[in-house]
């Protein structure tokens, strides 16, 4: 059999496992949902079980092995890519003491004493992220709540981190995930001395940092027993899931990309470091040496359309199982003929990133006329919905243009948003430009299985590496009426945006999201989105 690598996935949503061969084809996969648990008596704070989900991705993984036709002795690597932010704190034992997704903002009050003493500023000028839902913040909050955990904390690791360390025993980190603890210094790639000693934190708890693709491992007895791995696989140091998104994309080095998984990022590459004085984007180290990446994120915008599935579109959701339909094609055949705008139906969901203040507006669907149902039920909502996570995106790209300076004449839309017919159309005639949709949704697996072949030594370098990535497949040309319509009822959307947040800082509705240490509120419209 040819050689084939393994990309392992451990996203907010879901875990994954697939293989792919060295032209960048997958050729066995597997997957399962998972969900974050609210962390008892810590308000605003998730929970990672490390228990539960390491049984659901071994379970992938033999799911994954199964579907294959060859043996586990044609993996010639294995690689992680996961959410960003999530952190893992291991005993002397190597045993899981406490782990948190990426979503997990228990610590408001240490992030508030953050920004009161100014180091929140420090922060984001060294590391490029706020400290809401980064490291700073989580490990003050252990260190006044639970400092039995802190002291026999020895070592910490990313949630990419931990499914390679599940594997290997090993300890390590890279700089696309590790910059997302906000406890890097982004110019030199690596744990930041200076914030360490700022935070009255214990450094030797950092991993030791190795670029992506760098070798971290083999695969032990006991994890080839729990998997159906072949123990001695040698396996090589992935990264975070957006920066590896990146890597899987045949696309100008420095064009925008929007990434359309469970949150929506819309990024760019930058050969500096440039971290945004009016903090909004974040900054964090890309998967390759040399390079930086800003992005904009849209905060649930993909997982919006899933609760909805869930929550409005039962019937279809059990029909769709039995027939091998997904359900999201029935959902968007529905609001193909739904005109720009939904009939008025509006959806508040996502709001712009604005980093030191990024308060998530009460999930709202509006507009809708009773007299009128056929025109403003489901249908309309689905669309509406697309539009609210396509006018995000659109905010998004304009701070990038800010930022960096370079205007971009078309975008590359990835991920499992990109792969319908109509969300892709929405996304085009809201910014007004061409987007390129690649030949593969799983950009971010293939960037893993890359690192994976680089590591093994089955290409020489990232650039060789280059032929597994994702060539476009089409390129989807914007309705220019539609895009003049979308530009009023953009800003209509950033005024109901900016309602609802107000609506949820009274007290009057409950926001989607609250981030620890956020410092202000900036209304969007003055903020000159």
């Amino acid at each position: 059999m040819q050689p084939v690598v393994m990309a392992i996935d451990a996203g907010t949503g879901s875990c994954r496992c697939l293989l792919f061969n060295l032209k960048g084809e997958e050729v066995a996969s597997a997957s399962a949902e998972w969900t974050h648990p609210a962390a008892p008596g810590a308000a605003g704070g998730f929970d990672f079980d490390t228990n539960a989900n390491g049984r659901l991705l071994d379970s992938v993984i033999k799911r994954c092995l199964a579907s294959y036709g060859g043996t586990p002795g044609d993996i010639k690597a294995i690689s992680s890519t996961s959410m960003r932010e999530g952190v893992v704190l291991y005993d002397k034992a190597g045993e899981v003491l406490w782990a948190c997704p990426n979503i997990d903002a228990r610590a408001s009050v240490e992030a508030e004493a953050l920004v009161q003493e100014g180091l929140a500023d420090l922060i984001f000028d060294t590391a490029g992220d706020w400290v809401s839902i980064t490291t700073p913040a989580r490990l003050k909050w252990l260190e006044a709540h639970r400092p039995d955990i802190l002291e026999r904390t020895v070592k910490f690791g990313m949630i990419s981190d931990w499914a390679a360390t599940r594997l290997t025993g090993e300890y390590f980190t890279e700089p696309s995930a590790g910059s997302s603890t906000a406890l890097f210094d982004l110019s030199s790639r690596t744990w930041s001395h200076d914030l360490f000693g700022r935070l009255g934190l214990d450094i030797a708890i950092t991993p030791t940092v190795v670029e992506s693709g760098s070798p971290v491992g083999a695969v032990t007895a006991a994890a080839a027993e729990r998997t159906g791995l072949l123990a001695g696989t040698p396996v090589i140091a992935g990264g975070g899931d957006t920066q590896l998104g990146l890597l899987g994309l045949k696309r100008g080095r420095f064009d925008a990309t929007l990434f359309g998984g469970s949150f929506w990022q819309m990024t760019t590459l930058l050969d500096h470091p440039l971290v945004d004085p009016a903090r909004g984007p974040r900054t964090l180290c890309h998967a390759a040496p040399g390079l930086w990446m800003v992005e904009g994120i849209g905060f649930l915008s993909g997982l919006s359309l899933r609760w909805f599935r869930d929550a409005f579109w039962q019937a279809e959701v059990s029909a769709a199982a039995k027939s091998g339909i997904s359900p999201f094609s029935l959902m968007e055949k529905s609001a193909q003929n739904i005109p720009p705008g939904a009939n008025g139906v509006t959806a508040v969901m996502a709001s712009v990133m604005q980093s030191d203040g990024w308060t998530q507006a009460p999930p709202t669907l509006l507009g809708f006329d009773f007299n009128r149902p056929e025109q403003t039920g489901r249908a309309a909502a689905t669309r509406a919905i697309m539009e609210a996570a396509a006018y995000a995106a659109g905010e998004h790209l304009k701070m990038l243009e800010r930022l960096s300076g370079n205007i971009f004449p078309q975008i590359v839309f990835s991920g499992g948003a990109s792969q319908g017919s109509l969300w892709p159309k929405i996304v085009a005639d809201v910014l007004g430009r061409p987007v390129v949709i690649p030949n593969n949704s799983e950009s971010t697996s293939v960037g893993c299985a890359m690192l994976a072949a680089v590591g093994a030594g089955l290409f020489s370098n990232l650039d060789d590496a280059g032929a597994m990535a994702s060539g476009p497949r089409q390129q989807i040309e914007p309705d220019l009426r539609h895009t003049a319509a979308y530009e009023d009822l953009s800003q209509k959307w950033l005024r109901l945006n900016d309602a609802m947040i107000g609506l949820g800082e009274s007290g009057l509705a409950t926001p989607m999201w609250r981030p620890a240490g956020a410092r202000r509120k900036k209304s969007l419209l003055a903020a000159g989105h």
